[in-house]
């Protein structure tokens, strides 16, 4: 086994990774396996994640009665709730401003919910996202000052809006911040600002999505109208009913899923496989999934379907399907967010084509920038993902129309994208620009180009060739005769999968094939035998004329060691073990 490790983590794979095994500790392994009766797989993969008998209880089974977190250990928390409190016994006009993403759009949904019950009037503006951008805007806070609103909520934004949201004209409106990006020195001048991630914030929760950090909001509310029995009269709501929304903000906002997070998400899929949630339902539904959905597949069926709606079309049309308990409205919309998805991925495919053109020009510099006329400005934070995939470098992609350039960043671990754009803003080169470590959006005028393109040379000469070297951790090596439903029961044992907890990776060597068929011509689907002449599926997407498409095409000629995850067939009736491989590795 060791000289087929060695020969493993000294080589390339096939999409010229490195590939290696982490290591754990195979002591403790054993003890959890044995204490806590569990599989021996079970207890080497929660080894590999550093779990041990003081906090196995916790991810095996998190308790949101024990573990839930102080809401009031946030900054601004108790100026904020008794703020609402107030606005409440006024009955005071609310607003509600949220981001056009799914982050934005459940923090909105389960804020209006709650407010809901306590006061009738209350409007909600998604920006649009192609005219109106990120945060609040001039036009939108004028609307809001026309309707009198009193006080004013912005959800996963507002923290960088000081030119905004301060202006004296607004200032007889009380602005309450929940948000969860990355704060500058200066903050808004505003009612209250309740961001983890405010430079003088001491809590440790600083890995929320805004969902998170406004359910803690509810949470602290919660307790203050007791204090004020306000529920005297009125039902008192149910938290726990939110966690479905929480949770899929949560997963698409692809914040770590560890500690209140993990609690979160696995609470919220518990409702989701009930079906209380009937917009959530109806979007699962659209996408014939035949298993109950898991985080996985929040994150890529269910979240792009709402994205969908900023993307192209009408920003607010995911919040209302999120809030609405109309029947007739959730079937309406959820076939629209499904239709306009499929739009979405046909303009996405095409502007990848000419991004990747330019991208493989730069394929050895330090960071990918790439740039278009009248790209849709709806899908550049995808194809800025894909092109990261491709090229594991720093990305930004830029749509031009006229003099300005829009664009999204995305990032590598290791390499804060979001304090580089920052720094362009704060130093005039860019005219907005804003985000996290990893993903970042920002402003520019054609004429500031070249000027970006120096200051991102000088910005990125700090870092090494070892920082944009691509590693794939494996957990385990397997065999294919451990490819059956006692280890997808204890794979679930794991879930829910997400940054931080990742989906357990196996190297497979032993792989015998039965069959080849090309699906769509585009995906490889391979039937693989057992020594007991069980056949297992395996797929690869999107393999068909790659690389590794035209080794599977001619496996019996090679030793290929194959990279993967295991699952059932999510589309299909069939229960049994499938491999989705990721890369292929040829050792002679």
């Amino acid at each position: 086994m060791n000289s087929e490790i060695d020969k493993i983590e000294h080589s390339s794979s096939l999409l010229n990774k490195k590939w290696k095994l982490i290591d754990y500790d195979e002591r403790n392994a054993s003890y959890l396996s044995q204490k806590f009766e569990l599989p021996s797989m079970v207890g080497k993969l929660l080894s590999i994640r550093h779990i041990n008998e003081e906090n196995i209880n916790f991810y095996l089974n998190p308790d949101i009665n024990q573990y839930i977190p102080n809401p009031n250990n946030i900054k601004d928390m108790g100026l904020a709730t008794s703020r609402v409190v107030e606005a409440i016994k006024k009955n005071q006009k609310i607003g509600i401003i949220a981001d056009y993403d799914v982050d934005g759009s459940t923090s909105a949904s389960i804020l209006y919910k709650f407010l809901k019950n306590y006061n009738s009037s209350i409007t909600l503006k998604i920006p649009n996202r192609l005219v109106d951008g990120y945060g609040p805007n001039l036009k939108i806070m004028r609307e809001m000052q026309l309707q009198n609103i009193d006080l004013l909520f912005t959800l996963d934004c507002g923290t960088t809006s000081n030119n905004i949201i301060d202006k004296e004209e607004f200032k007889k409106i009380d602005v309450i911040v929940i948000d969860h990006h990355l704060s500058e020195l200066e903050l808004p001048n505003v009612h209250s600002i309740i961001n983890p991630n405010r430079f003088d914030d001491e809590s440790d929760h600083k890995q929320m999505a805004a969902v998170g950090v406004t359910f803690l909001f509810l949470m602290s509310l919660r307790k203050e109208l007791r204090i004020h029995n306000i529920f005297n009269n009125k039902k008192e709501p149910n938290l726990l009913s939110y966690l479905d929304l929480v949770a899929l903000g949560t997963v698409c906002d692809v914040v770590e899923l560890k500690q209140f997070n993990r609690l979160f998400v696995s609470k919220g899929l518990e409702l989701i496989h009930k079906r209380y949630h009937k917009g959530i339902s109806k979007l699962i539904d659209n996408s014939n999934l035949n298993t109950p959905p898991s985080s996985q597949d929040l994150g890529y069926i269910v979240g792009p379907q709402i994205n969908a709606a900023s993307r192209i079309d009408d920003s607010s049309l995911a919040s209302k399907l999120l809030i609405t308990n109309d029947v007739e409205q959730i079937e309406k919309i959820s076939r629209k967010l499904y239709l306009l998805n499929e739009k979405r991925k046909l303009i996405e495919s095409k502007i990848l084509e000419s991004a990747n053109d330019q991208a493989e020009i730069q394929k050895d510099s330090k960071y990918i920038l790439v740039y278009g006329e009248n790209w849709h400005q709806g899908v550049l934070g995808i194809v800025a993902s894909k092109l990261l995939d491709l090229y594991n470098k720093p990305v930004i992609v830029l749509s031009f129309v006229n003099t300005y350039g829009v664009g999204s960043a995305r990032s590598i671990d290791g390499i804060d994208l979001g304090n580089i754009i920052l720094q362009a803003k704060n130093k005039g080169i860019i005219s907005e620009g804003g985000g996290h470590s990893m993903a970042a959006g920002l402003k520019l005028n054609h004429k500031d180009l070249e000027n970006f393109k120096v200051f991102l040379d000088e910005s990125f000469e700090q870092y090494q060739d070892k920082n944009f070297k691509k590693i794939i951790n494996f957990d385990l090596i397997i065999s294919i005769n451990d490819l059956n439903n006692n280890l997808l029961e204890s794979l679930e044992k794991l879930e829910p999968y997400g940054k931080g907890n990742p989906e357990p990776y196996f190297i497979i060597s032993d792989l015998k094939i039965d069959s080849i068929k090309i699906i769509k011509n585009k995906h490889i689907l391979i039937f693989f035998e057992n020594d007991l002449g069980n056949k297992i599926k395996g797929i690869c997407f999107n393999s068909k004329g790659t690389i590794v498409g035209d080794y599977l095409e001619n496996f019996n000629q090679y030793k290929l060691y194959f990279g993967c995850s295991v699952t059932t067939d999510k589309f299909s009736r069939d229960t049994r073990p499938q491999i989705i491989i990721k890369d292929v590795m040829k050792i002679d």
